[in-house]
């Protein structure tokens, strides 16, 4: 099956079209004030590369958050609008899901945490137990405030914020747990792969909307709006 999986939760983006478990082309680019929207070119290039055609994709994968929320809405919009021609089917998973089965190789073990600025003085949080062949979630996502932050009963943690918040989370995790002391950052090539390894034991998708943890911001309205609809 040949897959097209995209992340675009950080200000790395990550590209990658798998055949099955095999790695046939990959993108990594930086989304700054300078350069921005790289996902496109990023696509077309390894479209070019390796001869293929939207349509001779099987699979579309988009990694949903949390994290940019614009990144998010972009990189779903792209899968989205290739899919489309073809009805071809997207698969969405959490890119925590992402980090924790990257941070489960990388440290050896089952339990894991991610955790992730939320801006607002909170984190957003979840923790995650490995299967076989992809991760589980243990619980609900959380908001919490950085001196409320719990690791749990995970035996590793890691964060793709560390510029922002590693110096709070090297204070918070226990010396026994494992501490991930980099971003660390979800890999679209490991995106592909997890999904192929959820679809296989029958798990869903998940909703195709980026994962956004606060509470819609209600903008206070107008006083001169409303004395115009009262006077005409």
């Amino acid at each position: 099956m040949l897959i097209l999986s995209i992340d675009q939760s950080t200000e790395t983006g990550s590209a990658a079209i798998l055949d099955d478990q095999r790695l046939v082309a990959a993108r990594h680019w930086a989304e700054t004030h300078v350069l921005r929207q790289q996902l496109l070119p990023s696509l077309k290039a390894m479209l070019m590369e390796t001869g293929l055609e939207p349509g001779a994709i099987q699979l579309y994968v988009v990694g949903v958050g949390p994290g940019s929320y614009s990144g998010l809405r972009v990189a779903l919009t792209a899968a989205r609008a290739m899919a489309l021609p073809g009805k071809t089917p997207v698969y969405g998973i959490t890119s925590a899901e992402v980090l924790a089965w990257q941070t489960a190789e990388a440290a050896h073990v089952a339990r894991v945490r991610i955790v992730g600025d939320a801006r607002r003085d909170q984190w957003w949080t979840r923790c995650f137990r490995r299967r076989d062949a992809y991760m589980s979630s243990v619980g609900d996502w959380a908001l919490v405030h950085p001196r409320a932050f719990q690791v749990g009963e995970a035996e590793a943690v890691a964060t793709p914020d560390w510029a922002r918040i590693g110096a709070l989370l090297q204070a918070a995790v226990p010396p026994v747990v494992t501490l991930i002391a980099r971003a660390f950052l979800p890999d679209a090539a490991t995106l592909g792969r997890l999904a192929m390894a959820r679809m296989a034991q029958g798990v869903a998708s998940e909703p195709l909307m980026p994962i956004y943890l606060h509470p819609a911001v209600q903008a206070k309205p107008d006083p001169r709006v409303s004395a115009q609809i009262v006077n005409g």
